[in-house]
Parts: structure tokens; C-alpha cells; sequence
């Protein structure tokens, strides 16, 4: 409850990150679609994806920044400034972490995979063991149940870890690497990691795929907009709200000056 009054009373701030997010993902999309015909054309994919992932670094490195220092200090308010980075070394840092997670996400999303199109085997294997029909539909939802929470707990120790490593630095949060995981997996972190995916997640997501049947035109362009516009507003509050609960969670608090 503590993050979302903090978000309730940082209100500019965090309609700044929805609107940031919102023009990232108009980036990434554009990008997408950028036609592969010629050698410049690839020249400039690639500019334009570097472009886009260091403005991804630099807004998950000043929210991550910022929470830290709110957190730390036990403060009631998100300033505005927290939405950038204010030195070179915490860019450096997110930025290391980001490709350490983008290739252990590769890896971990490869054996996924390779898991889930073994589901038939499974299924064929309980169903001659137990003499009973097995469905690997079954098997199939169980292998995304624990996918899922594997994910949950994957990216609240990834979050963790960036909020104490620009809190307190790389030996500090080498230090703490255990804690942080043993918390993601069965403690309170855990719970604000699955709460914040399933609750802003879950929402984002059931929005993004919800198409209303409006007259093709004005109204349809209008709901397109007004949705995908929630939509960067949900994800700007469940990034905020989770970064700042597993700050609280994981930072020591900061002694209050003496007056």
C-alpha cells in the first residue's frame, strides 16, 4: 500500500513514465516494421535499435534510481527527476544487467520451449503407467503454471537485484544475491512480484486484447487509442508499484538526519 500512495502523491511523474513507455513501444513497433530491402535500410534498423534500447536503460535505470532513493529514505513522494539517469556509472550498471537478463531470458525461454513439446511424451508415458487416459492439454497447463511462477520469481530477483546494486552498488548487491533470491521464492517478494504481474499484468494484457465492436472510422481509431493508452498507464503503475515495494523490501533504511 505503501508504493501506490507514494504513486497516488506522484502523479506528474508518473504520467511522464506511461507517456515515455507508451512512445518506446510506438519506437519498438516502427522498428519492427521497418522494411529489410537494403544495406542502408539495415544501417539504420540497427541505429534504431540501439537508440531503443539505451532510452529502455536509461527509463529503467532512473525509475530503478529513483525508487531506491525513495525507499531508502522512507519518502511519500516520487519526483519527477527519477525518471533519468543522474550519473554514468548506474547506466553502465542497468545496462550490464539488462544483457545478462536478455540472454538468460533467451536461454531459460529456449528450455521452455524444448519442455513444452515434450508434453506429449509426458502424457504418453502417465497414460501407460497409470492405465488411465492422460490429456497433455493437462500437462500442457500445468508445464504454464510453473513456467509462470518460474518467470514471477525470475524477474522480482532481477528487479531486486538492479534496486540494491544502484542503491548500494555491485558489492553490496553481490553480497546480498542470496537473500534476495530465497526472498523471490517463497517470502514477501515473491507475493509483490506475483501480485503485480497477475494485478497490472493481468490487466494490461486482457486490455491490450479487447477489441470493442464500434463503427469502422473515428470510433474505431478512438477506442484504439483510448485503450493502448490505459494500457501504458497500467504498466507504468505496475512497474513504479513493484519497483518501489521490492526497494521497501530490500533496502536498508537511511538514518534520519539530526536535527
Amino acid at each position: 500500500m505503501w508504493s501506490l500512495g507514494v504513486l497516488a502523491r506522484s502523479c506528474w511523474t508518473f504520467l511522464a513514465l506511461a507517456v515515455l513507455i507508451a512512445l518506446w513501444a510506438v519506437g519498438a513497433y516502427e522498428w519492427l516494421g521497418l522494411p529489410e530491402s537494403s544495406g542502408l535500410l539495415l544501417i539504420l534498423a540497427l541505429i534504431w535499435a540501439i537508440v531503443q534500447l539505451l532510452v529502455a536503460v536509461a527509463i529503467v535505470a532512473g525509475s530503478a534510481s529513483g525508487a531506491a532513493e525513495v525507499a531508502a529514505a522512507d519518502g511519500r513522494k516520487l519526483p519527477l527527476r527519477s525518471l533519468w539517469v543522474k550519473n554514468r556509472k548506474s547506466l553502465l550498471s542497468t545496462l550490464i544487467v539488462c544483457l545478462v537478463s536478455f540472454v538468460l531470458v533467451l536461454f531459460l525461454g529456449g528450455v521452455f520451449n524444448w519442455i513444452n513439446n515434450h508434453s506429449l511424451e509426458v502424457a504418453s508415458f502417465l497414460t501407460f503407467r497409470s492405465q488411465k487416459p492422460v490429456s497433455h492439454v493437462l500437462i500442457e497447463k500445468i508445464y504454464w503454471v510453473i513456467e509462470m511462477l518460474l518467470w514471477v520469481v525470475l524477474s522480482g530477483f532481477l528487479l531486486s537485484f538492479l534496486t540494491t546494486l544502484v542503491g548500494g552498488g555491485w558489492a553490496e548487491a553481490w553480497k546480498q544475491k542470496g537473500k534476495l533470491l530465497a526472498g523471490c521464492l517463497f517470502r514477501t517478494p515473491f507475493l509483490t512480484s506475483f501480485l503485480s504481474v497477475a494485478v497490472f499484468g493481468g490487466l494490461a494484457y486482457g486490455l491490450s486484447k479487447w477489441h470493442p465492436v464500434v463503427s469502422p472510422g473515428f470510433r474505431d481509431y478512438a477506442q484504439v487509442i483510448a485503450r493502448f493508452s490505459l494500457v501504458s498507464i497500467l504498466l507504468a503503475a505496475g512497474w513504479s508499484s513493484w519497483l518501489l515495494s521490492l526497494a521497501r523490501l530490500c533496502l536498508p533504511k537511511q538514518d534520519s538526519p539530526q536535527p
